[in-house]
């Protein structure tokens, strides 16, 4: 009897099975094109932070360099410092500004003409004076009842830097600086 009941269950199946692994298999491809869309996006975000983070590097590295210039014997006192110094074209260097003038870093077109290229284009620097023989706060040069030859007096300058990477993100760093300024 067993034979009888076989023939009569194949007339009753359908192919149930064939559709539910079918809606399976679509749906475990639709996990995987949504894992390899997102995996993609990732790496694409992971990328331009590594190209911002570049940008940014290259930035500071020109606020280091304009620090070392300022810092060797005497460059702190360039004519262009002036505005004297400044309108004498043999003398003057473009990347140095006086404190009357002004620029806006983030709106004017970097080039040869205004800033200085210290490492391919990549890294940029101006550099604008701020104050000149200030006299620090709080500080004397006498101590008690004597004197000390000691220096209380500073030029304070600001440093505006752009660093830029190889994908062409750009980032700005502003920085101050006061150098030692006693004759």
């Amino acid at each position: 009897m067993p034979a009888a009941t076989t023939p009569h269950l194949r007339d009753h199946q359908r192919g149930a099975t064939l559709v539910v692994a079918l809606v399976i298999l679509v749906l475990i491809m639709m996990l995987g094109i949504t894992a390899v869309s997102t995996s993609t996006t990732q790496l694409r975000l992971a990328a331009n932070l590594q190209f911002e983070d570049g940008a940014m590097n290259n930035a500071e590295a020109a606020v280091t360099a304009a620090e070392s210039w300022l810092s060797a014997a005497g460059n702190y006192r360039h004519p262009s410092f002036s505005d004297a110094g400044y309108a004498d074209t043999t003398t003057r260097q473009a990347h140095l500004l006086p404190a009357s003038l002004s620029l806006d870093p983030l709106a004017m077109a970097w080039s040869d003409a205004n800033s200085l290229q210290v490492a391919g284009d990549t890294q940029r620097y101006l550099i604008q004076q701020r104050s000149a023989n200030r006299r620090l706060d709080g500080s004397s040069q006498v101590v008690g009842s004597r004197s000390s030859s000691g220096c209380n007096q500073v030029n304070t300058y600001q440093i505006t830097a752009r660093g830029q990477s190889a994908r062409g993100a750009t980032r700005y760093v502003q920085s101050y600086y006061s150098v030692l300024s006693c004759p």
